[in-house]
């Protein structure tokens, strides 16, 4: 790991760690070279599936971090990564996978965490970046946490979980091509199928109309990306771009997964593409009026019942008010 990078420690809601035995998970945090200062700002990254939070995106990290005068931090959610590591079968992911709606909690506590050590940085800049199911867990943070973000990246994400007839009939025909299982049932395992409230409080495209209506939102995803299907960011812009909100799209022509393959070199990784297309708002997107701590949750409908974030001195918490 960067020696830039510092761990921290955390408590985060209804999880036993692996690697600590109790409800404490591990975020990383990269500071400006030049030091935090009253124009610092923040940039919670979050990484995919399967990646190592200490490792991946150490090397961005420090270069968003002097570039944008970012404290930047990764965290180390649940069913990955270290969180998941499993040396006799060489893999770094859980199946099943909570699918995004417990790990953006992961996410929201490592921002909560990071703005309470750093109570000088600039607030009316706090921002996202989300690769891969780091791109659904972003965009979940801003359904969940629609009153933090100044602007947001998302590149590769899935935006529309479901089922593997319902991928079929839609046509998301690239969906879990690579890994030669759809992306829904590889990550979730064999199990009953995720339906109802369960469903919906990981749906990003049906939530959409919580995201905060001023927020730039970039979206970023290959054409040829054989593990996500580009038609996730296709339909999650078109259905933001109809409700009005300040989104972007751009298609990595021949971009896989990780946008490698692509036609032109200037975009041919994920960094390479972020800094192509979001440099300038990564610079100088700004929010006012930023509340870090609201008075009243936030509220999501779903099937038969509302799921709720509330804000306290502890962080995010997610509870259910479902019917029994």
């Amino acid at each position: 790991m960067s020696s830039r990078a510092q761990t921290i420690t955390f408590r985060t809601q209804e999880y036993v760690s692996k690697q600590h035995g109790d409800d404490r998970i591990d975020m990383y945090v990269t500071e400006p070279a030049g030091g935090v200062r009253q124009t610092t700002g923040f940039m919670l990254l979050i990484h995919g599936w399967g990646n190592d939070g200490r490792e991946d995106y150490a090397a961005e990290s420090e270069w968003y971090a002097d570039r944008y005068d970012l404290v930047v931090t990764r965290v180390e959610y649940r069913h990955s990564g270290r969180e998941a590591h499993h040396p006799a079968e060489g893999q770094s992911w859980d199946v099943p996978y909570d699918w995004s709606k417990l790990q953006t909690i992961d996410c929201l506590r490592a921002a909560w965490n990071t703005l309470l050590r750093y109570p000088g940085l600039d607030r009316s800049r706090l921002y996202l970046w989300g690769g891969s199911q780091g791109g659904q867990l972003g965009a979940q943070c801003m359904i969940f946490a629609p009153h933090l973000w100044a602007a947001t990246v998302l590149v590769s994400g899935l935006y529309i979980p479901m089922p593997h007839t319902e991928a079929e009939r839609l046509g998301f025909a690239m969906d879990g091509r690579e890994t030669g299982q759809p992306t829904m049932h590889w990550a979730c395992g064999d199990g009953p199928e995720i339906t109802g409230a369960e469903l919906d409080i990981r749906n990003p495209y049906r939530n959409a109309h919580l995201l905060p209506k001023a927020v730039p939102v970039t979206l970023i995803h290959g054409t040829m990306d054989l593990t996500v299907d580009i038609k996730h960011s296709i339909f999650f812009y078109a259905r933001l771009k109809g409700m009005g909100r300040n989104v972007s799209f751009f298609a990595v022509h021949g971009g896989g997964h990780s946008l490698s393959g692509a036609e032109f070199e200037d975009e041919n990784n994920r960094f390479k593409a972020t800094v192509k297309y979001a440099d300038v708002l990564l610079r100088d997107a700004r929010r006012t009026r930023v509340e870090v701590l609201p008075a009243k949750p936030v509220r999501i409908p779903v099937t038969r019942g509302i799921y709720e974030v509330a804000f306290t001195q502890d962080g995010p918490t997610l509870s259910s008010l479902l019917p029994n």
